[in-house]
C-alpha cells in the first residue's frame, strides 16, 4: 500500500533509530585537513567545489587501490569527511553535485552522491559528529567491490543476463574482503557493509536477513545508494524522473526500508527533490533549487518557461513558501522541457 508523505511527516512511530553502535570504537584519525593554501571559507560555493573535487581525486584513488589490489589508505579520506562535517558543509556540497558537476567517472560520482545523502539523512536523524563521520566513511567505501566487476557488464547496453545480475550481486561480498583487510579501527566496516543492499521484509541480498537484523547505518545507505542510483542514467537503461523515485521510495516504507529511514529521507531530500522538474499552478514550469524540511511542499524554484511556454531570458527564481497562491501541481521530466 502506497504511504503518502503528509503520514509519513506527521506520524512517527519511533524517535529515531536504535542506538546501534559499531562493534569497535572508530577512532578517525585527526591530520592535516587541508593545505594552508587550500583552505576555504565556510557556505561559500568556491568551498563546496573543493571539497567535491578532493572527494573526486579521493574516490578515483580508491578505484585505483582496490584494482591494483593495494590496501585503502583510509587515513587519507576520513580527514576530509570529517572537516566538512564539522564545517557543516554537506549541503553546499550536495548543491555543487546536483547543478555544477557534469561529465565524470559514474562509480566515483555515485559514492560522492551516497555519501553525501547518507550525511544528510543522519543529519535528520539527529547523528552527532561521530556518528556522521562513521556513516560517512561507510558510505564512501560500501561499494568498492563493483570495481571488481567485469567492465564488460558494468558496461553492458540492455537487460543483464541472469548470470551477469549474479555477479553484480557479488559486489558486497567483495567489498567486505577488501574492507576487511584495513586496521582493526575499521573492522566493523566490512561487516556492516554487507548489508546495504539488504531489505527489511527480507527480500535483498546477500543473506536474506530482515528488519532488525540489519544494521541501522545499512538501512540509511541502501535508501541513498538507490535513489543515486535510479536518478542516473546507466549503459542498461534511461534515468528516473526525481520525484518518482522518492514515490517509489515511500511506496516501499515498511517493505524495503524502515519508516524512521524513510521519513529522514523524505524529510532532507524533500518531496520535490533537488534538482527536479515541477510545473506550477500558474502553468510555469521550473526547477527545484532549494528545498526546507519544514516547507516539504513548497520548494524554492527556478522558473525556466513561463505560463505560455516560452523560455525565459532572465533568470527569475520563486520562493514557493513566501507564495502562498503559488504552488506546484506536479512533477515532469526535463525532456518533456523545451
Amino acid at each position: 500500500m502506497a504511504i503518502r508523505f503528509s503520514k509519513i511527516i506527521e506520524n512517527d512511530t519511533r524517535a529515531g533509530p536504535k542506538k546501534k553502535v559499531p562493534r569497535r570504537e572508530v577512532a578517525l584519525r585527526k591530520i592535516g585537513i587541508l593545505d594552508e593554501d587550500e583552505v576555504v571559507e565556510r557556505d561559500t560555493a568556491n568551498g563546496a567545489g573543493k571539497y567535491y573535487e578532493k572527494l573526486y581525486k579521493l574516490a578515483d584513488q580508491v578505484r585505483a587501490w582496490v584494482q591494483n589490489d593495494e590496501v585503502i589508505n583510509i587515513a587519507l579520506i576520513t580527514p576530509i569527511l570529517d572537516s566538512m562535517i564539522e564545517k557543516n558543509l554537506t549541503d553546499h556540497v550536495y548543491h555543487h553535485a546536483t547543478f555544477k558537476v557534469d561529465e565524470v567517472e559514474v562509480m566515483a560520482a555515485h559514492a560522492i552522491e551516497v555519501t553525501l545523502l547518507s550525511i544528510k539523512i543522519g543529519v535528520g536523524l539527529n547523528y552527532d559528529e561521530k556518528q556522521l563521520a562513521d556513516l560517512a566513511i561507510l558510505a564512501f567505501l560500501q561499494d568498492v567491490g563493483m570495481y571488481k566487476i567485469p567492465p564488460d557488464i558494468l558496461a553492458k547496453r540492455g537487460t543483464l543476463s541472469n548470470q551477469e545480475f549474479k555477479e553484480i550481486q557479488r559486489h558486497p561480498e567483495i567489498s567486505a574482503d577488501i574492507l576487511s583487510r584495513l586496521d582493526d579501527n575499521y573492522g566493523w566496516l566490512a561487516e556492516v557493509a554487507l548489508q546495504v543492499h539488504e531489505r527489511a521484509d527480507g527480500s535483498g541480498y546477500p543473506f536474506g536477513l530482515k528488519g532488525e537484523e540489519i544494521h541501522d547505518y545499512a538501512s540509511i545507505i541502501g535508501v541513498a545508494d538507490v535513489y543515486s542510483a535510479m536518478i542516473h542514467d546507466r549503459p542498461y537503461r534511461e534515468r528516473i524522473e526525481r520525484n518518482r523515485v522518492v514515490r517509489a521510495i515511500m511506496d516501499s516504507t515498511g517493505e524495503a526500508f524502515p519508516t524512521w529511514v524513510v521519513k529522514a529521507f523524505l524529510n532532507q531530500v524533500s518531496f520535490f527533490p533537488l534538482g527536479s522538474y515541477v510545473k506550477l499552478n500558474d502553468r510555469s514550469l521550473g526547477r527545484v533549487v532549494n528545498t526546507d524540511s519544514d516547507f516539504p511542499l513548497r520548494p524554492t524554484v527556478e522558473i525556466l518557461n513561463d505560463d505560455h511556454g516560452s523560455r525565459l531570458q532572465k533568470e527569475r527564481i520563486v520562493d514557493l513558501s513566501e507564495q502562498l497562491l503559488l504552488y506546484v501541481t506536479g512533477s515532469m521530466d526535463e525532456k518533456d522541457i523545451t
